[in-house]
């Protein structure tokens, strides 16, 4: 079958369940240049379930729930200049937990900052 997922969408994607839905896709967008792309709300006006991609990506996102409690996880996302969205993270609010550095034998440039939510965020990118 060819049709068994959305076109463009690759076959996981990370799930996050926060108090505060509408400010995280706020932050996918300021910090990352994510793009939403669908959204369902439940009758009360709440997000039941959105998405928002992010490169080649797709987060999706819904509110926090007695159902389904919010949850943290720790994302990897490589970007075009880690030091640049560390910095759109920490104008957004977001807590420092360490900025973009480049380790001895690793060919990335990597740094990591805690959301509102308190998911972590390791955003990196690769310096050939």
């Amino acid at each position: 079958m060819s049709n068994y997922k959305p076109e463009g969408y690759n076959s996981v994607s990370p799930y996050l369940i926060v108090t505060g839905a509408e400010k995280m896709i706020n932050l996918l967008i300021e910090v990352f240049g994510g793009v939403p792309t669908r959204r369902f709300n439940t009758p009360d006006g709440k997000i039941m379930h959105a998405e928002v991609k992010i490169q080649d990506s797709i987060i999706m996102i819904s509110e926090a729930s007695a159902q389904y409690p919010q949850n943290n996880t720790l994302l990897h996302v490589y970007v075009e200049n880690s030091d640049e969205t560390y910095q759109r993270a920490l104008a957004f609010g977001c807590e420092d937990q360490g900025a973009p550095k480049t380790a001895e034998g690793d060919s990335d440039k990597r740094g990591m900052f805690k959301d509102f939510a308190g998911n972590l965020w390791a955003v990196s990118t690769q310096q050939s």
